[in-house]
């Protein structure tokens, strides 16, 4: 089981259980499976999964915050700052969606016309921060998820439940369960041991 502790007072706020490497592989499996369903959905539809994302964090705000406050340690108006900070970068990532997956028009010379097009990478694995995990986390997992990648998803194991409740509301908002797949305790090294598409972590 993993502890999740209260800096400030040394309390346990919640038991969790953690992954295995046997669960971890399981879950890159399920993302690897889904991940053609998932880039197959068209964008708009990603874009409103991301949209109702942002909404359920608006609405869940001063709970999300607190959750942040009680197990990384912050005071609770940084926690608060950094939940109406993403508010932006998700619009961004929205709104800047389309074009940057747009097919590129390169040379057309008579019969000839050369293109790049953008794919997704496939499984995208995300071995995140505990300071801010909503900043951080968010950098990565939703541009991924917009361009039709599936993520697997590793918060610090200080940063726990804010990384489930990231899971449950991207769930909640229309994302796929085996589309972004959150993986609790210290089971970095399994993660970064699948054959993942992409990797991004923060070093320390």
């Amino acid at each position: 089981m993993l502890r999740v502790f209260n800096p400030a007072t040394g309390a346990v706020v919640k038991e969790i259980t953690e992954d295995t490497a046997e669960s971890v592989a399981d879950k890159y499996q399920r993302a690897r499976a889904a991940q053609r369903d998932w880039s197959a959905v068209p964008l708009k539809k990603r874009i409103d999964c991301v949209q109702r994302f942002r909404a359920l964090i608006a609405d869940r705000l001063e709970q999300l915050a607190q959750t942040l406050t009680a197990e990384v340690g912050k005071p609770i108006k940084q926690s608060r700052n950094e939940l109406n900070g993403l508010f932006a970068r998700i619009d961004f990532f929205c709104e800047n969606a389309e074009r940057a997956t747009r097919a590129e028009a390169i040379t057309t010379t008579g019969a000839t016309h050369e293109w790049i097009s953008h794919q997704p990478l496939g499984v995208i694995a995300n071995v995140s921060a505990w300071n801010y995990p909503y900043y951080v986390g968010g950098n990565v997992i939703l541009p991924a998820l917009l361009t039709g990648n599936c993520v697997l998803y590793k918060p610090s194991e200080f940063a726990t439940l804010t990384g489930m409740a990231i899971g449950a509301m991207l769930h909640l908002a229309g994302v796929p369960k085996e589309a972004f797949q959150v993986v609790c305790g210290l089971v970095g090294a399994e993660v970064v041991k699948q054959p993942i598409d992409g990797l991004f972590f923060t070093a320390v």
